[in-house]
């Protein structure tokens, strides 16, 4: 027993001695402050650039006191290693090849059954082999200095990331590849992936009537999911009576193929990201309402968080900014918030039509669909995304990562547009 006891203080001993070299290491990480980080050196290395110019400690200052987890981590992160390992691996060379090699047409259910079959066997796998033998291994081999991101990550989105990213892939693969059986609108029994089925059911278009009814994609309700995607017509979050044209013209309604897509939708309702509260001139206005029954946030909301400097895109570009400032030296052409003058100046050459829409992401649908059944590719990652949903839980984040999602939200809301 004695034998055993010494045994048990010697790992013990070692336990606590790992942890606290790992805790060490993690304590001397540099941010992006540091013009000496890893980051930096390996980058100028890289493309062969003397990064001198550069005030490191006063360009990226905002960032490092926004998101102090991100700028430990990237400033730990070896870039030029990374694209080498990436580079050489045997799976992204076939990822390479796969895709300059192919020719399908995506406007025929044809090709988008080469696209997939192409995705299953080679895109799939290689996402898969990146993140878990190039980026996460990356960012273990920091000792430690990314150890505060990751677990931001799991908090903002409920998985690692590397289960995150992947999850997403295979969602995003389920929306475009999965397979379903219908009959059309000749009355012809027909099988189609639901890549080629979203694309063709958007074929209606013959006018700018039609375009303009785009804008109530970005205002159904939950329970008007199935009525808006089939064709008829539905009350819109305006409380107006209205159709988008689904099914007219001669094209088919995505039909079925619209239950990965809730399935997607339902799952981003559950990410911590969105259990936030933003507060625009004194009201409060939770992020949840993007999805939750009988609520909705109005465009004007996004705009306005968008283009105030506390957004998290806008220091981003102010950091560019001065990056691109000081390697190119005095340029007559150029401000010094040349990119955000151009984004800040977009978006409000964007927000006359956009801030008075009642914005609202359906989800949760339960549509039914008589006669119709779809195959999915990743089931495994569907039905996990189902139980994230229903096991969602509000938490609290930083106003300046709430701010970043109002950009994401506004980003989406400029596709529609």
């Amino acid at each position: 027993m004695r034998l055993y006891a010494s045994r048990f203080r010697a790992l013990l001993v070692l336990l606590v001695a790992i942890s606290a070299h790992n805790a060490a290491k993690a304590s001397t990480c540099k941010t992006l402050l540091d013009s000496s980080s890893t980051f930096a050196k390996s980058l100028a290395s890289w493309t062969e650039t003397d990064l001198s110019p550069i005030d490191f400690s006063t360009v990226f200052k905002e960032i490092d006191t926004a998101l102090p987890w991100l700028s430990k981590c990237v400033a730990a992160v070896d870039p030029k290693a990374i694209y080498t390992s990436v580079a050489s691996s045997s799976s992204v060379k076939s990822c390479f090849s796969a895709l300059e090699n192919f020719d399908g047409d995506l406007g025929t259910n044809d090709g988008w059954s080469s696209m997939c079959t192409m995705t299953e066997n080679t895109i799939m796998p290689c996402v898969k082999s990146v993140m878990t033998d190039n980026i996460m291994d990356a960012l273990s081999s920091t000792g430690g200095c990314c150890d505060d991101f990751l677990d931001e990550v799991k908090t903002l989105f409920g998985d690692s990331l590397g289960e995150f990213v992947i999850k997403l892939a295979e969602l995003g693969a389920n929306i475009a590849c999965s397979e379903r059986t219908f009959t059309n609108l000749k009355s012809a029994s027909t099988k189609e992936m639901c890549g080629y089925s979203i694309y063709n059911s958007f074929t209606f278009i013959e006018s700018d009537k039609e375009v303009s009814s785009f804008m109530n994609l970005a205002e159904i309700p939950n329970d008007e999911m199935c009525d808006a995607f089939a064709g008829n017509a539905f009350t819109n979050t305006d409380g107006k009576k209205v159709t988008i044209g689904f099914g007219t013209n001669g094209a088919d309604t995505m039909g079925i193929c619209l239950d990965p897509i809730d399935t997607l939708t339902s799952y981003m309702k559950s990410w911590g990201i969105f259990s936030e509260t933003l507060n625009v001139g004194g009201k409060s206005v939770p992020l949840s309402d993007l999805f939750t029954s009988g609520k909705s946030i109005t465009g004007d909301v996004f705009f306005s968080y968008a283009t105030t400097s506390s957004n998290l895109p806008l220091i981003g570009l102010r950091a560019t900014d001065k990056v691109i400032k000081a390697l190119s030296g005095d340029d007559e052409d150029r401000g010094d918030t040349y990119l955000e003058d151009w984004f800040v100046g977009m978006l409000d050459d964007m927000k006359e039509d956009a801030k008075a829409l009642n914005l609202h992401i359906p989800n949760n649908g339960d549509c039914s669909y008589s006669g119709q059944s779809i195959t999915l590719p990743n089931e495994d990652a569907a039905s996990a995304a189902v139980k994230a949903a229903s096991a969602a839980s509000s938490i609290k984040l930083s106003g300046l990562v709430t701010a970043g999602i109002a950009m994401i939200s506004t980003a989406l809301l400029a596709a529609i547009l």
